[in-house]
């Protein structure tokens, strides 16, 4: 055989090179399981490129993190360069840009003053002047001429083990024996409290935290939590939970890490939905100088949720965020410092999901204006997220601020000089995408609003913090401090990010200052995904979800579907913006998947947040029924726009809610669903913790909310439970737990497990020791099973037995 032919024959995929005697090369006949597994063992090589963990990083210059001097007129920032981290100095009027330092020249003068140590990648700059760059480490501080590199070094603040310091750097606080001790300079410790005991105890994570039990396996000191130190280091916030009364929860590690072999039992104190006792709350002022301590009094009935966001500027008086039970009611708490006395400055009724900020995970959109003894609150009232400024000192309305049918999603900054409000918000149903964010401003003395982002996109503004209880972070805020300029990061599924200098008065775009690279990403083979626009069960309607689609598709040729699904009512998982849909937050793995040759979808159904309050509160009582009849109108929709879904091959996956909603999936859509994995999942409520913030606070009949016996389900939520849908499972169902997750205990999966062993169901069980909630993101061996999983029942191939996925960061542990 000629070498041309053997080439050709060898790159056909039916045949493999083979070393015989003499050093020639002979092309031989694979059978078909081998070429299939050498097919496979690519594709996965293609996944792994792809998966989201593996391009952390990957997109260059996405966004612009400034640090601003001279009040507004001039910001430094840190920019991805050809060798490395570089840093640029801007002049906000011109858009001149210069070099603050040439960065090899700055690691020289490093490495001249400290010898052969080795210093960190990246530098970290803290401070760049017009003379000087500041590099900050962990013993010393370094100022190094720009000029020419020269550094001069003092000491920094040393590092103290199990030690929260103060913003003074002088002092800090740390915990023995359950107790608050105070550590001012080199001297002994001395004893602030006296009165903390087991479980109810100063600067401890409670039970009901989700990371109990890593703080409970630390072998090193670890810094107190639950602690708020004044900007001034006079006053110290503690919040402690008494859960004496708590019934301990048990966890068993059974696979110690110390390399003993007797299973460890951790016992942190968790409530279940329905017990009595949940666990007390202590918020205490103390005054460090005068070492008293005052405990806040909230009305009966009330909580704090943030204790403290913003301390006053003269450091009389701060604020926090206080609610009642499932949030029924929520209020703005004013904190007098001197006294430690309490008033609710402004406070809200909301029957159903009081928030205060349609995603909860973002920071509340909330602020104090002291100059005007005023307040920006948000609420729902009247069916959408909108602003409203209320009076400090009386509580009262002023007026509405934002109006529309779009949802506010975050306050950006507050120019109160000039009265006016910067904000970003979407959601608008009419919108050519309701997930679309940009950027406003408004009046605060009324008027109309001004559109500040007219582009296509979901814009990114950082805001400024809510007060000064973040040390020089205002700084670093997309607003700039004099209110003039902003700085806004944009990009869509088709455009990746680009980051502009604005005018904050009419939103003119100043100056380009950077585009991302995305080569990273083609070079890995990644490929943007399809947003599409669809139509909600009820046929009225629109939702939006975002198609990932196999490489090279054939014309013809019908694809088994992926749907990827969260579900959970306080997030959105279709990414509509570029860097979303590279590096998702949850689930994973979707171009991963469609490596593999699925069609992969995520789609954003009723229940989920971003749109009107009604959208919202469809999960409210009824949790994943409106969502999962949405995902499954909209995959039937998608198969006649497309004409390659097979939706006889129609799979489904998720992680904690998605866990729950890709479990539920299977059950009660056993002929549209053939193949679940469904990991980490609440499969039931009446085994969980309270959830009172997104659903609704238990019934048990004649007005109980406490359960009278230990195996009573509240009525309003005996239908979400899934034991008694075992029956109904037809297809494939990988149930995954970790035995500490914390956040997803896995007791519950146990009992759904128990529900099928009775049923008589097959199903397939992973069990991972050691892992706690963030195994989705982190575990390769989770990973690759789940794509195995797939592979073998719903394409219908044999996954490969000889690769071994690789992810680029650290594997999974306990604290994750």
């Amino acid at each position: 055989m000629k070498d041309s032919d053997a080439m050709m024959l060898a790159a056909s995929g039916s045949w493999r090179w083979a070393r015989i005697a003499g050093g020639l090369l002979l092309a031989v006949a694979l059978p078909h399981t081998a070429r299939a597994q050498d097919q496979m063992s690519g594709a996965y090589a293609r996944a792994e490129r792809v998966l989201d963990a593996n391009l952390a990083g990957a997109i260059e210059n996405a966004t612009v993190v400034p640090h601003w001097i001279e009040g507004g007129k001039r910001f430094w920032y840190q920019r991805d360069g050809r060798d490395g981290p570089e840093w640029v100095i801007v002049e906000t009027a011109s858009g001149k840009r210069e070099p603050a330092i040439d960065p090899r020249l700055l690691r020289q003068g490093l490495q001249q003053r400290l010898g052969e140590a080795e210093l960190p990648q990246p530098l970290p700059v803290t401070a760049i002047s017009a003379k000087d760059v500041t590099v900050t480490l962990a013993d010393r501080v370094l100022r190094c001429q720009r000029a020419d590199g020269r550094c001069s070094s003092s000491a920094g603040t040393p590092e103290r083990p199990g030690v929260l310091s103060a913003p003074d750097g002088q002092q800090g606080v740390l915990v023995r024996g359950h107790n608050l001790w105070l550590q001012q300079g080199d001297a002994e410790p001395l004893a602030l409290t006296d009165d903390g005991v087991a479980h109810f105890a100063y600067g401890t994570a409670p039970g009901t935290s989700l990371f109990a039990i890593p703080r409970m396996r630390a072998r090193q000191p670890l810094p107190p939590v639950g602690l708020d130190w004044s900007p001034d280091s006079r006053y110290l916030l503690s919040e402690r939970v008494d859960e004496r009364a708590v019934r301990p929860y048990p966890f068993l590690e059974s696979v110690p890490q110390d390399g003993s072999f007797r299973p460890k039992l951790w016992q942190p104190r968790i409530p279940l939905l329905g017990d009595a006792e949940r666990g007390r709350q202590e918020v205490a002022l103390f005054d460090i100088a005068r070492k008293r301590k005052t405990v806040l009094d909230l009305p009966e009935g009330w909580s704090f949720m943030d204790t403290v966001f913003a301390w006053s500027g003269d450091l009389r008086r701060a604020w926090g965020l206080a609610v009642t039970r499932g949030q029924r009611e929520r209020a703005l708490v004013e904190i007098d410092l001197a006294s430690g006395r309490t008033r609710l400055a402004v406070r809200e009724a909301t029957p159903i999901l009081g928030r205060f900020n349609a995603f909860i995970y973002n920071p509340p959109n909330v602020r104090v204006l002291e100059r005007s003894n005023e307040v920006v609150w948000f609420s729902e009232r009247d069916g959408w997220g909108q602003l409203y400024l209320y009076d400090l000192r009386s509580g009262a309305l002023k007026r509405k601020l934002t109006s529309g049918e779009r949802t506010v999603r975050d306050v950006i900054g507050v120019d109160e000089q000039a009265r006016r409000l910067f904000f970003t918000a979407g959601g608008t149903d009419e919108d050519a995408d309701a997930y679309h964010v940009r950027v406003y401003s408004v009046p605060l003395d009324g008027g109309r609003e001004t559109l500040l982002t007219p582009e296509p996109g979901v814009h990114v503004v950082r805001a400024r913090p809510m007060g000064n209880a973040v040390a020089g972070s205002a700084q670093n805020a997309g607003l700039s401090p004099d209110g003039q300029v902003l700085i806004d990061s944009y990009s869509s599924l088709e455009q990746p990010p680009v980051t502009v200098l604005r005018s904050a008065i009419d939103g003119r775009i100043l100056h380009t200052l950077e585009t991302a690279d995305v080569s990273a990403l083609a070079a890995a083979g990644w490929r943007a995904p399809t947003r599409v626009k669809l139509l909600s069960a009820d046929g009225r309607t629109p939702i939006w979800g975002t198609v990932y689609f196999p490489p090279d598709m054939q014309a013809g040729k019908r694809y088994p579907v992926i749907d990827a699904i969260y579900g959970g009512p306080q997030v959105t998982s279709a990414p509509a913006s570029y860097p979303e849909a590279v590096l998702a937050m949850n689930p994973r793995s979707r171009a991963s998947l469609a490596e593999l040759g699925f069609i992969v979808v995520t789609i954003d159904g009723r229940g989920t947040p971003g749109r009107s309050k009604a959208f919202n509160e469809a999960s409210y009582a009824a949790f994943a029924e409106p969502q999962l009849a949405d995902h499954v109108a909209g995959l039937r929709q998608l198969a006649q726009r497309y004409g390659s879904f097979d939706l006889e091959r129609v799979g489904i996956y998720g992680h904690s809610f998605g866990g729950y909603t890709s479990a539920r999936a299977i059950l009660t859509y056993p002929e549209f669903f053939k193949v679940a994995v469904s990991s980490a999942g609440p499969q039931n409520f009446q085994g969980f913790y309270p959830v009172e913030a997104v659903f609704p606070i238990p019934d048990y009949g004649k007005g109980r909310s406490s359960a009278p016996d230990p195996t009573a389900v509240p009525d309003n939520y005996a239908a979400l439970d899934m034991s008694p849908l075992a029956g109904r499972l037809k297809g494939k169902l990988m149930l995954v737990y970790g035995d500490l997750d914390e956040n997803a205990l896995p007791a519950v999966t146990l009992q759904l497990i128990d529900a099928l062993t009775k049923a008589n169901k097959r199903y397939d069980l992973m069990y991972l020791p050691n892992r706690a909630h963030g195994f989705y993101r982190t575990d390769a061996y989770y990973t690759q099973r789940m794509w195995d999983y797939f592979v073998e029942h719903l394409l219908g191939q044999e996954p490969p037995d000889d690769f071994n996925l690789r992810l680029e960061q650290a594997p999974a542990t306990p604290a994750e």
